[in-house]
């Protein structure tokens, strides 16, 4: 009987130190966008088929019909495209280049066609969708 509440308290231990070593919850959405925020003060909360999670300073909310998965984790998402979209001012721009998923390099002043590119303009670079 000590064998097993001994093996029961390390197990419970250990699930603990791993738990709170986790920094952010990442939430990937089905259209390939992801949102991390900070895990310390996290709440979730469920409501009308609206999930919502809250740390007091940073939300997200997201329709369960839009989740693809969402997970606790060290680093901070970077893939994250935030529906930034591209006007003509971005590809009439002589100084910004525009390059496609696969880093091909498209040519200046010619709308490209719908869809996500990447914005270079001088040290900036962004990730933007063309309607």
């Amino acid at each position: 009987m000590k064998r097993h509440a001994l093996i029961t308290m390390i197990l419970a231990g250990t699930m603990t130190a791993q738990a709170a070593d986790y920094q952010y919850l990442t939430i990937e959405k089905n259209d390939g966008t992801a949102t991390s925020l900070t895990a310390v003060g996290l709440t979730l909360n469920y409501s009308n088929g609206t999930l919502t999670a809250t740390n007091g300073t940073e939300q997200a909310a997201i329709a369960l019909t839009d989740l693809k998965r969402m997970y606790f984790t060290n680093t901070q998402s970077t893939t994250a495209i935030e529906r930034v979209e591209a006007s003509a001012d971005d590809w009439n721009d002589a100084e910004t280049e525009i390059y496609d998923l696969s880093g091909r390099r498209l040519p200046q002043g010619r709308k490209p066609a719908c869809g996500l590119y990447i914005f270079k303009k001088g040290n900036t670079t962004t990730k933007k969708y063309v309607k």
